[in-house]
């Protein structure tokens, strides 16, 4: 039996916001998981939604640079530094929120996984159409097929590949994200040149088939779900603890990185619609960018799916790399399991990554990408509004504690009014997506607070554990 002093629970300082900003640089690709959905959804208003959510994402930053500065010490991003604040108020609302994170990012293996399988199998392996279900219910079962064989060796693929460290992470996410952003940017670029963008396909520029209330609750629909892409590159600021220089490195990569989607997200969907058009989109929305790229380059072909890949994978990645340091910091700080909050020798979350790829290797047999997207926006939303509350109130709460980088006044404030209009998304905009799958949704945020009265019971019931080798106090004397 091993040692607790053996184990290993800290991360190590070895990146710079350089290397964030490539590990977040797979955000952009999330734009191909659901721009067709929304185009569909919404027609030509879809190009001013998404600009709208990208901006709704910068005005957040501001929020979530400050509190990260305030706590270098801990990884996990936002919901780990805005637990800290709603502790002293009511503490299972810091599980609710780091839950709702979590399944914000984690299901992104699953989805990501499904289209790569279902991507290879149309392209090389057309023949490979066996089979396997168990349907327990009219509307729920386990699926097994090829793409789900594919996907789940990609997802663990990847989980041997980052156990070698993160800066090592960091170097493969900058090839990903070289290979392929770059054809995504010159799909959006070149069109321009061409002389291929055509606004009468913008025309006319209302919501089809929809009136009165049911326009803004479908606008409220491709708000909700654009908002899961558009506002993720928070993720930049996840890597606290591993950066070298914490206070200098987080202002700068989480805004490098609003940067960068404010170009994908404001430019991207415009580009596609007024190239392509609605009818074209229509055909297929989980490929949408397959007739934009045959419109710029004149083929899509095995070298474009591959491209495609490229791109799923860079999203991938990015989401096991921040998901699973999220559930480390959660189960270090006692939110969750305590056996997540162990490292490997090199500094790597491998217990709670593991956890990552069992987790979602589960949802992988359940269906529909789409509907997996919309369950997993529920956790983000629920995550954006206690957070933008939880910046408010550390900024009141401790006025005087030290701000690396401080946030105008202005932006904090922002933040309750974004608060609310993300609350306004979750509950009008969320239902359009399908009851059952926002229930699911909800079922899974709320496992975080009973996670939490298990873990909380755990402890009481336990010897009180030796202080693992190499662990540190807090900055600040700040509990956990």
């Amino acid at each position: 039996m091993v040692d607790v002093e053996t184990k290993h629970s800290e991360l190590v300082r070895t990146i710079r916001w350089t290397d964030a900003f490539w590990i977040a640089s797979g955000v952009p690709a999330l734009l191909v998981f659901s721009v067709g959905y929304i185009a569909v959804l919404d027609g030509p208003v879809s190009v001013l939604i998404w600009f709208a959510s990208v901006l709704i994402g910068l005005a957040m930053a501001f929020v979530y640079a400050e509190m990260a500065g305030m706590f270098p010490e801990k990884s996990g991003g936002p919901p780990v530094f805005g637990a800290q604040a709603w502790k002293r108020y009511f503490r299972p609302i810091a599980p609710l929120s780091i839950w709702g994170y979590w399944f914000a990012w984690s299901p992104v293996l699953a989805i990501g996984g499904l289209l790569m399988g279902s991507y290879i199998e149309a392209e090389w392996f057309p023949g490979q159409t066996w089979s396997a279900d168990w349907t327990i219910t009219a509307s729920f079962g386990f699926h097994f097929n090829f793409a789900f064989v594919v996907g789940a060796a990609i997802l663990v693929g990847l989980f041997w590949l980052n156990h070698f460290g993160i800066k090592e992470s960091a170097w493969m996410q900058r090839v990903l994200a070289v290979v392929s952003l770059v054809p995504l940017g010159l799909m959006i670029i070149v069109p321009v040149f061409q002389g291929k963008v055509n606004l009468s396909n913008l025309t006319p520029f209302t919501v089809p088939n929809a009136h009165g209330w049911h326009v803004f609750a479908l606008i409220c629909a491709g708000l909700f779900v654009a908002a899961w892409s558009a506002y993720a590159f928070e993720t930049a600021v996840v890597y606290t603890a591993e950066f070298k220089n914490p206070q200098r490195d987080t202002p700068r990569a989480i805004f490098a990185s609003g940067g960068l989607c404010l170009f994908f997200y404001g430019l991207g969907p415009f580009i596609l619609y007024a190239v392509v058009g609605g009818k074209a989109i229509e055909q297929d929305p989980s490929t949408a960018l397959v007739p934009l790229a045959n419109a710029v380059f004149g083929t899509a072909g095995a070298l474009l799916i591959a491209l495609l890949l490229v791109a799923l994978l860079l999203s991938v990645n990015t989401a096991i790399l921040g998901s699973s340091r999220t559930l480390y910091q959660a189960s270090k700080d006692s939110w969750t399991f305590r056996f997540m909050q162990y490292t490997s020798r090199r500094g790597v979350p491998l217990k709670a990554m593991g956890f990552d790829v069992i987790f979602n290797l589960f949802l992988m047999m359940l269906g529909n990408p789409i509907y997996i997207l919309a369950a997993s926006t529920v956790g983000y939303m629920i995550f954006n509004v206690l957070n933008l509350v939880a910046g408010y109130l550390l900024r009141k709460d401790a006025p005087s504690a030290q701000r690396p980088y401080r946030a105008p006044t202005t932006m904090i404030r922002l933040g309750v009014v974004l608060a609310a209009v993300n609350l306004v998304l979750l509950f009008v905009g969320a239902p359009s997506w399908g009851w059952s799958y926002v229930g699911l949704g909800w079922l899974i945020v709320l496992a975080g607070i009973v996670i939490y009265y298990y873990r909380a019971w755990s402890d009481r019931r336990g010897a009180p554990e030796r202080v693992p080798v190499g662990a540190a106090p807090l900055a600040g004397g700040e509990e956990s």
